[in-house]
């Protein structure tokens, strides 16, 4: 017996598939890219899913101070509550009434090891078989693939969200049809990113009142992750930034984005209680805990800036960076490349039609300038004949995304 029929047939199926996640993933390692372009230390990527400012500097010394302590070291060391340490959560609350004046208890949070881990979770407790769970198109690129892993015998339904021919984000035009899909098709969970991945768009008001109340009618659950929330240009939040969660609405929050904490994997979801205490029994039997030394030193930091607008000033001051470089990117583009683009609300991304295959051109566009997008079909069907471009790994250096989108301008005159 070979040892790959040893497998399982859903890892099998996986070993031969490309996961858009680990195309992303691939393309941010320097041993690949040597295969594919002479000079790997010349990349310029606009690949990356990630943000590239400083972590607060009091974060960075509530680190130090806890592994400077030897009985503090010491506790972090230890095991968590399931659900993340009370101190942590009571400091989640104060975050959330703070940035949005959420009313939210400590018995309605879950705290996780990210975003991507916790999302798995309350999937677990919310989803049975022949359930239906629906995503918009294009969207996150790892909801699909987890969908795919975690579950076998659930209906996953894409709503286009994206004109093909005009490139244009229709939310608003389609409120009353997505409402109308949700009330037809009936999906357990509607599972939706403001600011989105990849188009970097800001559902309104109005899209998610709709939405809310259709799933309300239906028996289901509104799950929104806002892995951005922190990084939305305008100081005008649309209401449901302040919503808290309720017995038909779910928040996935992250700590990736906001205090670059990509490696340090922390999360929380905010949801109600009944499904809280649910929560408890499936993590307890995978990650079995969250990460006690992040708690501390999120707790430490939290509590020691949020009276004294170190907090605040922060978070500005981010914004401010990523809204100036979406500018300066989304401008380089219109004045170089002429392609069609979604512009950014928000977040790290600019989603751009270009007149060929997404792949065939990142892979042309990489051996020839040495410069990376991240091609479109992982995002959905709408993809295929779009790129995905980050200005979040270069939020710190405007001249290499300059340098980045000439490239590319100098060989598309070429090709032409």
């Amino acid at each position: 017996m070979d040892n790959l029929s040893r497998l399982s047939e859903k890892a099998k199926k996986f070993k031969d598939e490309i996961s858009p996640v680990s195309e992303i993933l691939r393309y941010a390692d320097l041993d690949y890219i040597k295969g594919i372009i002479k000079n790997p230390e010349d990349l310029i990527s606009f690949a990356g899913g990630w943000v590239n400012h400083n972590a607060p500097e009091k974060l960075r010394n509530a680190y130090k101070s806890i592994s400077s302590d030897i009985d503090l070291f010491h506790v972090s060391g230890g095991y968590s509550a399931t659900l993340g340490e009370s101190k942590f959560k009571k400091a989640i609350c104060k975050f959330e009434k703070k940035l949005y004046n959420i009313e939210i208890d400590e018995d309605e949070i879950a705290v996780g090891s990210g975003a991507t881990q916790l999302t798995m979770e309350v999937l677990r407790v919310l989803l049975n078989p022949k359930d239906k769970i629906l995503l918009l198109d294009p969207t996150y690129v790892n909801f699909l693939p987890q969908l795919i892993v975690g579950f076998s015998d659930i209906e996953i339904l894409r709503f286009p969200i994206i004109d093909e021919n005009e490139w244009k984000f229709l939310a608003d035009e389609k409120i009353d049809e997505f409402s109308n899909f949700i009330l037809d098709k009936k999906p357990k969970i509607v599972l939706l990113v403001s600011p989105d991945n990849p188009t970097s768009k800001i559902l309104s008001d109005e899209f998610v009142k709709k939405t809310l109340e259709a799933v309300k009618k239906v028996g289901g659950f509104l799950i929104i992750d806002f892995a951005y929330k922190e990084l939305v240009f305008e100081d005008k939040l649309p209401s449901y930034f302040s919503w808290p969660p309720n017995d038909n609405f779910i928040l996935l929050r992250s700590n990736s984005k906001w205090c670059r904490g990509l490696g340090r994997r922390l999360g929380w979801i905010e949801a109600p209680k009944f499904v809280i205490n649910a929560m408890e029994s499936i993590q307890s039997s995978t990650i079995l805990c969250p990460d006690t030394l992040h708690q501390m030193a999120l707790t430490k930091f939290i509590n020691d800036s949020i009276d004294n607008n170190i907090l605040t000033d922060y978070i500005s001051e981010t914004k401010k960076m990523y809204k100036h470089a979406a500018k300066k990117t989304t401008d380089l583009i219109k004045q170089n490349l002429k392609f069609k683009i979604i512009e950014p609300d928000g977040g790290l991304y600019i989603f751009m039609k270009v007149d060929t295959d997404g792949q065939e051109f990142v892979q042309e566009m990489l051996k020839k300038t040495g410069v990376l997008f991240i091609p479109g079909w992982g995002f959905g069907n709408v993809g295929k004949n779009a790129v995905r471009i980050s200005f979040g790994p270069l939020v710190n250096n405007i001249s290499k995304i300059e340098e980045g989108i000439i490239k590319i301008s100098k060989i598309l005159k070429q090709n032409n």
